[in-house]
């Protein structure tokens, strides 16, 4: 992960961040708080497949995904729960950039990309894990999902004449 602090450096300046280590997932978190939820995304590793069926993990699982917590909060209806949601347009133009995000309606974290590093090297696995990354961040840009939940949370400025 220390290889990915200057591709990161945006996400450091515009969110808060912190480092996971707690034995289930390994990198880094990053969020804002909008109405009382947490939105926002994580970059890293699942090192335990516990609790993540849904996608069937090969640990070390590199994983980008994007979450809105807690679930069954308005923002989350708002941006996930609903038809046509921001999230589900997100996943839309990901599938178009090629960097597909799997969509999942009714959980907190609702756009997952994950791959597998089991049996890689250890000298090509840093550098497949950043390209990964890389990728994965570039849906993100394209569909300005992180332009869009930086302004979220943001009080209103009034101007006055």
């Amino acid at each position: 992960m220390a290889r990915m602090r200057i591709p990161l450096r945006r996400i450091r300046q515009g969110f808060r961040t912190r480092t996971v280590t707690n034995g289930k997932r390994y990198g880094t978190e990053f969020w804002r708080d909008v109405d009382g939820a947490r939105v926002g995304g994580f970059i890293g590793f699942l090192t335990d497949a516990r609790g993540w069926d849904h996608i069937a993990p090969e640990v070390p699982e590199a994983v980008v995904l994007a979450f809105v917590r807690p679930l069954g909060h308005p923002v989350h209806k708002r941006l996930v729960a609903r038809k046509g949601s921001f999230y589900e347009k997100v996943a839309r133009r990901s599938a178009y950039e090629a960097v597909t995000f799997d969509f999942y309606r009714d959980r907190e974290e609702a756009l997952v990309r994950h791959r597998s590093m089991a049996g890689r090297p250890d000298e090509i696995l840093v550098l497949s894990a950043c390209d990964f990354f890389m990728t994965s961040f570039r849906a993100f840009w394209a569909s300005e999902f992180l332009d869009k939940l930086m302004k979220m949370g943001t009080p209103k400025r009034r101007t006055t004449f």
